[in-house]
């Protein structure tokens, strides 16, 4: 058996096609490894994402090699604008290399490195489904506790287009004076403001555990850099939203991936705290599908995670037939700040 110790763990240049390649081939692995149906990210998702760190998002990614074969991998993730001592952790093992030991190098260089980048409070989310009770395990043994549960639940699709109208007709009376809009593509221009403002909102809005989250900084030319990005990765936008006075206060965003992927990914879907009580949740998640309905009928199906205690996203997403799939668990761990050293110098 390999010795740990003959392990080298170095950063990733997402510039690099060899890098690339083998981030690609160990996280597809590890992902279907776990679940064989896992909606996986493609290879220019990771390279938009590792290409993006700048001066409003934080990205760092590390392999883990064994020779010229990478067998582990991380990335510590977080934004420049807010939250600075917080960041999210991903992790990965080759499943022909785990239980060697591999994993817990590679997650303590990633904690060291969060460390020295003033990252204390970390995230780790990982699959605690049946069967998959070893993951809560090694988070906990690291020192990571369960803050919350999220279940992933997932909708076929097409969609019944009737029964979304259904849902949309009865919310509809409660959001008189509200207008519905739904696009495809980038934010309209006149939209863009509003739209940033309500998903700063996010983090603060959603459950979060026992972390204490200051409101998201972002703008609108943080905006476009999103967009950008998943332009070039070939996703597609498809967002709904609710407008009060012209300005956005609710929305439903999802991702459609390039073609040869069979699912969408739900990224967020929020209501202004001032406008809730008017369905606009379900307002804007109807108009959200009959538009993927209209434009991706090849889909197979859409996918969702919500904290087990949202109780009112948990109750929309079920009335329009969302069923669970996985079962998630979100794990916190504070960091130590590095020892310092001070030495004194003597009198005189």
């Amino acid at each position: 058996m390999t010795d740990v110790s003959e392990l080298v763990i170095r950063p990733l240049d997402p510039h690099d096609d060899a890098d690339m390649n083998g981030f690609q081939d160990v996280y597809a692995a590890s992902e279907l490894a776990e679940d064989p149906d896992a909606a996986l990210y493609s290879r220019e998702d990771g390279i938009a994402m590792l290409t993006s760190g700048d001066t409003t998002s934080l990205f760092d990614a590390f392999g883990a090699f064994l020779g010229d074969r990478m067998v582990a991998e991380t990335v510590l993730m977080g934004s420049m604008r807010d939250n600075l001592e917080l960041g999210q952790v991903l992790l990965w093992v080759d499943p022909d290399h785990r239980s060697r030991g591999f994993g817990t190098r590679a997650l303590d260089h990633v904690e060291e490195h969060a460390r020295n980048r003033g990252r204390w409070n970390l995230r780790v989310q990982v699959r605690i489904g049946e069967g998959l009770a070893g993951n809560r395990l090694f988070a906990e043994r690291h020192g990571y506790t369960l803050a919350m549960t999220e279940i992933e639940r997932r909708l076929a699709l097409p969609v019944d287009l009737d029964h979304v109208d259904r849902l949309a007709a009865g919310a509809a009376p409660h959001h008189d004076g509200y207008q519905i809009r739904s696009f495809v593509g980038p934010v309209p221009e006149g939209l863009r403001a509003s739209y940033v403002e309500i998903r700063n909102l996010l983090g603060i809005e959603a459950p979060h555990g026992d972390l204490e989250l200051e409101i998201g900084r972002d703008t609108v030319e943080d905006l476009d850099v999103l967009e950008r990005e998943g332009a070039q990765a070939g996703r597609t936008s498809l967002t709904a939203v609710a407008l009060h006075d012209t300005a956005v206060v609710a929305y439903a965003h999802a991702s459609v991936p390039a073609a040869g992927f069979h699912h969408v990914d739900q990224y967020g879907t929020l209501v202004h705290p001032d406008h809730r009580g008017h369905r606009l949740g379900m307002a804007v998640k109807c108009a959200q599908l009959r538009l993927l309905a209209e434009l991706f009928p090849d889909r197979d199906y859409i996918q969702t995670s919500n904290a087990e205690v949202n109780a009112h996203m948990v109750a929309i997403n079920v009335a329009l037939g969302f069923e669970i799939h996985q079962v998630w668990g979100e794990f916190e761990k504070h960091l130590e700040p590095a020892a310092v050293c001070l030495v004194t110098m003597p009198a005189g």
